[in-house]
């Protein structure tokens, strides 16, 4: 399964938690900068990312559901999700060895 690099932020800082995140900690994979010009555009991006993982079935979402809308507070990884963070630490590139 292919991953963005925000969808794999999501899913490592969540694994780092204890397997719980709040939507606010996952700003953090902008820079201040570009989030204080664009902030509903990156809350919008983060929140469509949070929409597809929940998809996926790598987390569960807890918030608010409207008729037209949900508005997601937290979310928490399920098994398949830490499964995804256990091989996005393996993939990452290994040292290599010093002779």
């Amino acid at each position: 399964m292919r991953l963005s690099p925000l969808h794999k932020h999501i899913i490592k800082t969540c694994g780092a938690n204890n397997g719980i995140g709040r939507k606010e900690e996952f700003y953090s994979f902008y820079n201040t900068a570009e989030f204080s010009k664009n902030k509903k555009i990156i809350q919008d991006t983060i929140h469509k990312c949070l929409e597809s993982l929940v998809a996926r079935d790598l987390v569960v979402a807890y918030g608010k559901k409207t008729a037209q809308k949900w508005f997601i507070e937290k979310i928490r990884l399920t098994g398949q999700g830490r499964q995804a963070v256990k091989d996005i630490i393996k993939t990452r590139q290994a040292k290599l060895p010093i002779k």
